[in-house]
């Protein structure tokens, strides 16, 4: 990572599209740019197909670690989310111990070096039969392992997709459970459940959401009605109903997900608050009359899914690939931003005012969930230590799933600009977290050609001579 960040400012930027004047005697210049789709699959952070990491604790023997170089493997190999899954089978009655807290730093460490993010989930038992026992720990217990993970939560955030919410029952899924009730249906039965998650929205920074495994656990954990739910107004927010996102991890495979929805109003709970929160998981065997492709397609769609595992449940897998729907589906999850054209409106001068509007489309089946900048960036095409970058007014977490969207923007040009030289024009996507920010690994790349750089990972839409 030091030797690719040691190279960063020798910036070689493609050869971009050339912005096209089009003159009028009572206008300024005009510049349109047109685009071409890039209909390839390619790595995106924060969404896709994941590489689970099952690392189980039992018996007194640690697993093998992920290491950069595995990590790295998975990146080559067009992914950039992994899971991973703690089994904590040795600590049910005990703290962590230092060797542990080491472990989970270390995979996190290795996360980021291998510039690929991860869904996060830690769970006391893998089986659901009695033998199995026991399914979790005590509350009191699960949440001194909370407390302690914080810190590690805190300084590794920037790698974390999103943490499910786990602890509880096998598997982390929230049934099979010793401690918590099986089937809770009071207020009261729900306490123990609550206070966990409190403990989780406190230990996980409000940059991450935690994803619960049934809609109906967030309205009784958190005592809101349906019409409690997520709004644009109130959407990435710091409140609990902003922060609790969701998982499935029986993706199309009953009439109800085997379970997943529990009553009324989950289905269209899950449909509106997956605009504004993460939505993923696996799916099961199922028959083909509930795994076929368009009923796949319109699941996607309605709940907006970002990720799903590569490794489950490969029969369902093989019906989408022999409905020839799963290419297609590994490419959507997710963003997906395609450009169809930019028009600059004004003089390219020193100091001038320079409009903009952009016409894009998001094919994808989800919108960006984690806060991210967009920048447009200026870098002289001959000197590429002459650069600037312009925050953008633009959240590109407004582009939903499926929408086209078309808006104006105004920017000022830097007073410095040359007359006569040429300049490239970007947009720039990056992570924004501080650590990650100038690693193009992190960096969105929109599905057009001729558009993505990879060292500097800005999408250059095309180059302009300054006035």
């Amino acid at each position: 990572m030091k030797l690719r960040l040691l190279f960063l400012p020798m910036l070689i930027l493609l050869s971009a599209l050339s912005c096209r004047p089009v003159r009028n005697e009572d206008a300024p210049s005009r510049y349109d740019v047109v685009f071409q789709e890039d209909k390839s699959n390619f790595c995106n952070p924060e969404r896709g197909l994941y590489i689970p990491n099952i690392l189980t604790f039992r018996g007194g023997r640690f697993p093998a670690a992920p290491t950069e170089s595995s990590l790295r493997n998975i990146r080559k190999s067009g992914k950039t989310l992994t899971l991973s899954e703690f089994y904590i089978m040795d600590f049910v009655f005990k703290d962590l111990s230092p060797e542990m807290l080491k472990f989970v730093e270390n995979n996190f460490k290795a996360h980021r070096q291998a510039g690929v993010k991860t869904i996060v989930r830690f769970a006391y038992s893998d089986g659901m039969k009695v033998s199995d026992k026991p399914w979790d720990a005590p509350v009191d217990q699960t949440l001194r392992h909370v407390a302690q993970l914080k810190p590690i939560f805190h300084k590794y955030a920037d790698v974390i997709y999103v943490v499910q919410y786990g602890f509880v029952g096998s598997w982390g899924e929230g049934y099979y459970t010793d401690y918590y009730g099986m089937n809770p249906v009071t207020d009261e039965d729900y306490l123990s459940r609550r206070n966990l998650m409190n403990a989780l929205l406190d230990a996980v920074p409000e940059s991450r959401q935690i994803a619960v495994r049934y809609p109906l656990y967030k309205r009784k954990i958190l005592r809101i009605e349906l019409s409690d739910s997520i709004t644009a107004q109130t959407a990435f927010g710091p409140s609990p109903v902003a922060r609790v996102a969701a998982f499935n991890d029986c993706f199309v495979s009953s009439a109800d997900d085997v379970g997943t929805y529990k009553v009324g109003g989950d289905r269209e709970m899950l449909a509106t608050e997956t605009n504004y929160v993460s939505m993923g998981g696996e799916t099961c065997a199922a028959p083909l009359s509930i795994c076929n492709c368009n009923n796949t397609y319109l699941n996607l769609t309605k709940f907006h899914w970002t990720y799903l595992n590569e490794a489950y449940n490969k029969k369902t897998h093989n019906v989408w690939k022999s409905g020839l729907c799963y290419d297609d589906i590994v490419k959507r999850l997710g963003y997906r931003f395609v450009l169809k054209g930019l028009v600059f409106d004004g003089t390219f001068k020193a100091g001038e005012k320079l409009k903009i509007k952009i016409d894009l489309e998001n094919k994808g089946f989800a919108s960006i969930i984690n806060k991210r900048p967009m920048y447009w960036v200026i870098v002289n095409k001959n000197n590429h230590s002459e650069k600037y970058s312009i925050l953008s007014k633009k959240d590109p977490r407004e582009w939903k799933g499926g929408n086209k969207y078309n808006y104006e923007e105004e920017i000022a040009l830097p007073k410095e600009l040359k007359p006569g030289e040429i300049y490239k024009i970007c947009i720039n996507l990056p992570d924004d977290c501080p650590t990650l920010a100038s690693n193009p690994e992190f960096s969105i790349r929109f599905a057009n050609t001729k558009v993505w750089d990879p060292v500097t990972g800005y999408n250059v839409l095309c180059s302009i001579k300054a006035n």
